[in-house]
C-alpha cells in the first residue's frame, strides 16, 4: 500500500513539470486591439479598464479584434509624452478585420493594449482601409526593442533576419 501511495505522489508531483515542458513559449510581446463594450454584456464578455487621458473607466470586449498574429511589420516613432508610438502593418486577414471594425464601430473607443496594459485609446472616426494600425503613444522603449526582435521595420521587410554577407578574403 505504501508503494502505491509513493508512486501516486511521484506521478502527481511530476505531472505539472511535464505539462510545463510541453507548453508553447509565450510571445515576447502582445499587441491587442479591443473594441468598446457595454457593462450589460456581462463580465464573461467585457472587462473594465481605466484610461488615463482623459481619466475614465470604460468597458472593453475581452476578445480582441486584432492581435500580434495579424502584424507583419511595424514602425515606431517618438511620442509627445516621452513614450513611443507605432504603425503596425497588418496581414490581409488583420487588415480586413480592422476595416470591418472601424466601419461598424464609428464613434466608439478602440483600446490598444501592449503586453496586457493599456497603451492608447483612440476614437474610431473613420474606416481604416490601408491595413495600418496607428498607435499614437504609450509604448515603452523596452517594448519597442521587443517588437524589433519579432517584426521587421515597415519598408525593410526583405532585410529582416538575413545574415550580413561576409567578404571573402582577397588572395
Amino acid at each position: 500500500m505504501r508503494r502505491i501511495v509513493a508512486v501516486l505522489c511521484l506521478i502527481l508531483l511530476s505531472a505539472p513539470a511535464g505539462l510545463l515542458a510541453g507548453e508553447k513559449k509565450a510571445p515576447p510581446v502582445t499587441i491587442r486591439l479591443h473594441g468598446e463594450g457595454n457593462e450589460r454584456e456581462g463580465e464573461s464578455f467585457v472587462s473594465e479598464v481605466e484610461l488615463t487621458n482623459p481619466p475614465k473607466k470604460i468597458f472593453i470586449r475581452k476578445v480582441p479584434v486584432i492581435n500580434e498574429r495579424d502584424v507583419k511589420a511595424f514602425l515606431s516613432f517618438p511620442g509627445r509624452d516621452g513614450s513611443f508610438g507605432a504603425y503596425f502593418r497588418l496581414d490581409a486577414h488583420g487588415a480586413n478585420k480592422l476595416q470591418q471594425f472601424t466601419t461598424e464601430e464609428r464613434g466608439d473607443i478602440a483600446v490598444i493594449m501592449i503586453n496586457g496594459r493599456v497603451a492608447a485609446a483612440v476614437m474610431v472616426d473613420r474606416p481604416v482601409k490601408d491595413g495600418l494600425l496607428f498607435v499614437p503613444a504609450g509604448i515603452t522603449a523596452a517594448e519597442v526593442a521587443q517588437l524589433a526582435q519579432k517584426y521587421p521595420e515597415i519598408g525593410r521587410e526583405s532585410e529582416f533576419r538575413k545574415k550580413p554577407k561576409t567578404k571573402k578574403p582577397e588572395a
